[in-house]
């Protein structure tokens, strides 16, 4: 994306730091209560210490 910047990402849910389009994102999908959720993360890294709880 051309001029975009970490303002507006989401934050990832392991660090908190801005989730950007870096080639490392990832995001885990789960239903809570009959609705699709969407956790995000900024890299693999985060993605693997995540412990399933919602920040």
């Amino acid at each position: 994306m051309t001029g975009s910047n970490d303002e507006g990402a989401p934050a990832c849910q392991t660090c908190e730091d801005p989730v950007t389009e870096n080639g490392e994102r990832r995001v885990v999908s789960v239903v809570e209560n009959g609705e699709a959720v969407h956790y995000e993360f900024c890299s693999v890294d985060c993605r693997e210490a995540w412990d399933g709880a919602p920040n």
